[in-house]
């Protein structure tokens, strides 16, 4: 019998309501998906969420064919139809009510008078600037959408699915409760099998760098999950090895197999003359090194920062500029006060917040050398991002990123300011050692997500072998 794969996008859903950008996690399950679908068709693969209705939806998969890239406004008009708002049309701070249009209105109301009063402290609390919302409403210019997409017409899994399919999870659906009952029942009632792709259990292992209450819920959903999920998928060796240690003490011990994600960067079509912001020209014209990654304490950039303040002071060296371009993310007010007090390092250090994709090339091909000094990582897809634009970099040697990294960088102890600063400055200063690292990037296969996707495609194969002999 031909098995029907459904592909859990419930995360990117929830993440498009919000949000205007697609992060990497959602990139992983996209370029999956598309490839499944490539592969096998959208008869045969299916993209399935936990609808606003309180249902348990598919929607042929080729719709995400119809996007030029992974669009986080297509993405939104695909769940929420005509209320949801393009980025473009959203004014600053207001992004979270994209698909609220009640809320928008009130908060645009609360802003503007706020505006009236020049109130720039109101603003400065919402993550944006009185000059930012004044801009954006002094440009009055017809905001361009893209086409809509042509949307299908949802189905229920539970009406549609049949014993053999497959129900794939590749994102985070933590305190997703009844998502979690009716992946119980599919498997209960209809023979579905279930898999969940693992990417790290740093909410377990690692609390201290989460927000409120998300390590207990992440604690609760992986504890729950092995009362439906048959076996699961774990996107580095490290995190295989994780996952079996908490499913043993759990007494609930699975099949783990481990499908290692891309060394890879999907680059967008460049023009002749590419958008980019003043910042980026700026930052362009000069040496630096790029930090790609959401800015949270995980991330280690406090000790990066110091490390870059200790090279500084050694005069050693002509210092690079130290560009981190991402998110801003939990837990980064210690490190946001500190770039204050110092005047980020006298102009040495740089924040980009959310580069476009378009951005985020420009910045990969221009910079000496990137840097992902993580305290835990899963996988660490920048690492395998800057290995498939060429450059080498400087990267924690422990969790899971070694594996990304192979011998095509620099190693650093992430808990050792002298140890960053160490691999840093050999970088820098020798550019002989960071062209053999780049040569050997050149002489390396490196994995794509075709490699990926036939990873999936060999699990599948292999758990319909094992179910037929019984």
């Amino acid at each position: 019998m031909t098995q029907t794969y459904f592909f859990d996008v419930t995360d990117i859903m929830d993440y498009v309501r919000t949000e205007t950008s697609v992060s990497g996690i959602q990139r992983v399950s996209l370029a999956v998906i598309t490839r499944m679908i490539a592969r096998f068709g959208s008869e045969r693969v299916k993209i399935a969420f936990w609808s606003e209705k309180g249902r348990y939806e598919a929607l042929d998969a080729d719709v995400l064919l119809q996007m030029d890239d992974f669009d986080a406004n297509a993405l939104a008009y695909l769940f929420f139809g005509e209320k949801a708002r393009w980025g473009g049309e959203i004014a600053p701070s207001l992004e979270r009510y994209r698909t609220r249009p009640f809320k928008r209105g009130v908060y645009r109301w609360v802003r503007n008078f706020h505006a009236t009063l020049g109130n720039d402290r109101h603003f400065k609390k919402k993550g944006t600037s009185l000059s930012d919302w004044r801009n954006f409403h002094a440009k009055r210019r017809e905001f361009k959408q893209n086409p809509p997409l042509e949307r299908p017409k949802a189905q229920l899994v539970h009406t549609i699915a049949k014993p053999g399919d497959w129900v794939i999870v590749m994102g985070a659906v933590f305190g997703q409760d009844k998502l979690a009952q009716a992946l119980a029942d599919l498997k209960s009632q209809k023979g579905v099998g279930v898999t969940i792709l693992i990417h790290d259990l740093i909410p377990i292992l690692a609390p201290e760098h989460m927000h409120g209450g998300f390590s207990h819920r992440f604690d609760r959903w992986l504890r729950q999950s092995a009362s439906y999920c048959q076996s699961y998928l774990a996107n580095s060796i490290y995190t295989k090895k994780d996952l079996k240690e908490f499913l043993e003490k759990e007494g609930t011990p699975r099949p783990i197999k481990v499908v290692p994600l891309a060394q890879y960067f999907e680059r967008p079509a460049l023009s002749d003359d590419p958008q980019l912001s003043a910042q980026i020209k700026d930052v362009l014209q000069n040496p630096y090194v790029l930090v790609v990654g959401t800015m949270e304490t995980r991330k280690n950039l406090m000790r990066l920062a110091l490390a870059w303040e200790q090279l500084s002071i050694s005069g050693e060296i002509e210092m690079p500029r130290l560009v981190f371009a991402g998110k801003q993310n939990w837990h980064r007010q210690d490190f946001n006060n500190w770039l204050e007090k110092n005047q980020n390092l006298g102009g040495l250090i740089e924040v980009i917040d959310r580069p476009s994709d378009t951005e985020l090339t420009m910045l990969y091909e221009g910079c000496l050398f990137t840097a992902m000094v993580s305290e835990f990582e899963g996988w660490g897809l920048p690492v395998g991002e800057s290995l498939s634009m060429g450059k080498t970099g400087v990267v924690s040697d422990n969790t899971s990123m070694p594996e990304v990294g192979g011998d095509m960088v620099e190693y650093c102890d992430p808990f050792d300011v002298g140890s960053i600063a160490e691999a840093c400055r050999k970088l820098i200063q020798d550019p002989k050692h960071r062209s053999m690292l780049e040569a050997r990037i050149r002489h390396n296969k490196l994995r794509t997500w075709d490699d990926v996707t036939e990873d999936f495609v060999q699990f599948f194969e292999d758990e319909a072998s094992q179910k037929e002999a019984g």
